[in-house]
């Protein structure tokens, strides 16, 4: 008990090598691990090191539509034919030890390169590997961008809070909404099955747009019958058809 206690105050007091809005790059050079083999040419060789990416205090408001954007490449002295052995994990557990996170937290890189997005005001952690025999550097690089659709999802969600008193007086609303809804969520389910049924290797056009009309007559015919579904209990309500139904004859 005693041991995992200093192991944990070790890890947690370990100041990692890191990067925040002020220092955006890094690079870094992994080293052998403990455990591990570190002579060169034997495939028993892991390489590992963590960078700390350190986010803005919370009190700084005005990156409240901001995101962090962080990347992480190899140096071009490393080939491309050996960016497969290399792998990240992001993770925000600084008392984890080095490159203990488990195996389904491993990342490859994608076409020569890892990235990722966070929220400006989280910590986290990016163990970065080598596996087998190699050596190099990698650059971790941190940029903050500005993400107009909050300000405007917050915006509609000002109007709908001072709207909403009235909203929750119109009936049509409830209905409409709910019809609405309804139909997404069975247009959804079935683009999900459909797309899961596809043979491998044959989803083309010809088959998006067969399962487009297969979908789109699904859903004509749900929300016909979802209308007279509610046009039945509308009746059953005391409301007359031409007050749910203006346009008919």
């Amino acid at each position: 008990m005693l041991y995992f206690l200093v192991v944990h105050s070790t890890m947690v007091g370990f100041k990692w090598t890191g990067i925040d809005f002020a220092s955006p790059t890094i690079d870094v050079t992994p080293t052998p691990l403990s455990g591990y083999s570190s002579v060169r040419g034997s495939k028993y060789v892991l390489l590992c090191d963590r960078v700390h990416v350190s986010g803005h205090s919370r009190l700084k408001l005005g990156s409240y539509a901001n995101s962090f954007r962080v990347t992480l490449a190899p140096s071009v002295l490393i080939p491309e034919r050996l960016h497969s052995k290399i792998q990240v994990c992001f993770h925000r557990n600084a008392s984890l030890g080095l490159c203990k996170c488990g195996d389904g937290d491993w990342k490859p890189l994608q076409k020569g390169i890892w990235h990722t997005a966070m929220s400006p005001y989280d910590d986290r952690y990016i163990d970065v590997k080598f596996i087998g025999d190699m050596s190099g550097s990698v650059t971790v690089a941190l940029e903050e961008d500005f993400q107009l659709w909050r300000l405007i999802f917050l915006a509609l969600g000002f109007v709908l809070l001072l709207l909403a008193p009235f909203v929750s007086k119109w009936v049509p609303f409830y209905y409409s909404s709910s019809m609405a809804l309804g139909v997404l969520l069975v247009v959804i389910i079935l683009l999900y099955q459909g797309m899961k049924l596809l043979p491998t290797g044959r989803k083309s056009t010809f088959y998006f747009t067969m399962y487009g009309s297969v979908l789109l007559g699904a859903g004509s015919f749900l929300l016909n019958q979802f209308s007279v579904l509610v046009n039945s209990i509308l009746v059953n309500f005391g409301l007359s058809e031409e007050m749910h139904n203006p346009v008919s004859s």
